[in-house]
């Protein structure tokens, strides 16, 4: 393929800062929605292929603008995240976080605030290690092995960063998921652990709200207004998150129980729950053998999620809430968590405060304190790892993990000589390759076996 022209390279590249001007001022306005999560894309994607058409030097000048002027816009639309405002509230305009934060605190002992936001930074931060453990181990479980402070960390970091712009978790992942395919070059391993990472980490929530459930069954009793209606859905949550987690687990522990469970029943499910206890199976079927470890990350994605909720408490108690009680607050944040992660807002924007206000207006003396609370439980998070943009700042070309090893050999990198910098070309192509082999493989006639 011939080289693009440096005219049009360069033009490239202007048309993609102009693009992301405008995502500049969306983020101002604090109006992250889908218009700016296309602009975004748009950007990137015509600054990648512009880049590509420029001299070594230009190439190394135009990242290191765009890291800037990436991290630059993810701090302020960090600060510019508008909080809504109280149902039934009159005369009430939405403030930025950072502004209505400033005018709150001064209402509340400086101190105090001060103390109880550090320890939810502090917590989260624990959360965050305790998630890219549990990714450290799925790769490890596959042969693969990185250094977990040098590159899985900061990845997780980079990618939490990146999400800063992107519905649910789709930065995060999206971004470990990358690296560890780049610097391992074992593809099929990667999203096989990927895949499972996720059913593990909804499970880890799932566990969450099961063991809070019987602590936290007033907040249910405050959302119905009913002793029934409450017994009713408590029931519903502990029958769907129980049981969920109960699958899982069994899942873990004993594989081919699973695989023989679907092949039994599989035919009475809906074609795309179906598929996507299949994918979970195949994801399991790599890891015979391995219940310690499976176990061990499932115990980690747990804790991630658990002191996820955790925080929100301790923001309560920033803001001056002196009547928050722990267990139903965790149990209520569990809950807003879940629905947040299926929202399709930018970083949960709106849904996270609607959810806390909803669930927990009375836990936490009114609305405008659980919206408020929410909302800083999410610059808590973002701002335990939001410096994770400083690492995004080394991943020039030349950057290697410090310990990169498959099947407990050191790899060379050799795939990425004269590569280039960071770039996505290659991974739907492999995504594509890795269905076709699994399609292959599930083809091929079998013995009927029995569950272990």
């Amino acid at each position: 393929m011939p080289k693009m022209p440096p005219a049009v390279s360069a033009l490239l590249i202007v048309v993609s800062r102009l693009v992301f001007a405008l995502l500049c001022y969306f983020a101002w306005q604090g109006q992250l929605g889908f218009k700016a999560l296309l602009l975004l894309f748009v950007a990137t994607a015509i600054f990648w292929v512009g880049k590509k058409g420029l001299a070594e030097e230009d190439q190394k000048t135009a990242s290191f603008w765009a890291k800037g002027l990436f991290t630059i816009v993810g701090i302020m639309a960090l600060l510019r995240h508008p909080i809504p405002c109280p149902k039934d509230a009159v005369a009430c305009e939405p403030l930025p976080v950072f502004t209505a934060i400033l005018q709150y605190v001064e209402q509340v002992d400086g101190q105090t605030f001060l103390l109880f936001a550090l320890l939810a930074m502090g917590i989260k931060f624990i959360g965050v290690l305790s998630s890219a453990f549990a990714w450290h181990l799925l790769l490890v479980g596959q042969g693969i092995r990185f250094a977990y402070w040098q590159s899985t960390v900061t990845a997780f970091l980079i990618g939490r960063f990146i999400g800063t712009f992107l519905p649910s978790t789709i930065g995060l992942d999206g971004y470990t998921l990358y690296e560890a395919g780049r610097y391992s070059n074992q593809w099929t391993r990667v999203i096989t652990a990927k895949g499972l990472e996720k059913f593990i980490g909804i499970t880890g929530l799932f566990l969450g709200i099961t063991l809070t459930l019987p602590f936290g069954y007033s907040v249910l009793q405050d959302v119905t207004q009913k002793e029934g209606a409450a017994l009713t859905l408590a029931l519903i949550i502990g029958g769907i998150c129980g049981g969920v987690s109960l699958v899982v687990v069994l899942g873990l522990v004993k594989p081919g129980l699973l695989v023989w469970i679907i092949k039994t029943f599989g035919g009475f499910l809906p074609g795309k729950v179906k598929n996507k206890v299949a994918e979970f199976t195949e994801a399991v079927a790599a890891y015979r053998g391995k219940t310690k470890l499976l176990m061990l990350a499932l115990l980690s994605k747990f804790v991630t999620h658990f002191t996820t909720a955790v925080v929100y408490y301790f923001t309560a108690l920033a803001i001056g809430v002196t009547t928050a009680a722990f267990w139903p607050i965790v149990f209520g944040s569990n809950i807003q968590i879940l629905g947040t992660i299926f929202s399709p807002t930018i970083a949960g924007e709106g849904a996270r405060e609607a959810l806390q206000a909803l669930l927990l207006e009375k836990q936490l003396g009114g609305v405008a304190q659980a919206v408020l609370s929410g909302a800083l439980g999410f610059i808590a998070a973002e701002a335990a790892t939001m410096w994770g943009g400083a690492f995004l700042w080394t991943r020039t070309e030349s950057w290697r993990p410090k310990i990169a090893q498959v099947d407990d050999q050191d790899v060379d990198f050799a795939w990425l000589e004269g590569e280039g910098n960071i770039a996505f070309e290659n991974l739907q192509e492999n995504i594509q390759q890795i269905k076709a082999e699994q399609r292959a493989e599930a083809n091929k006639p079998t013995p009927e076996s029995n569950p272990e």
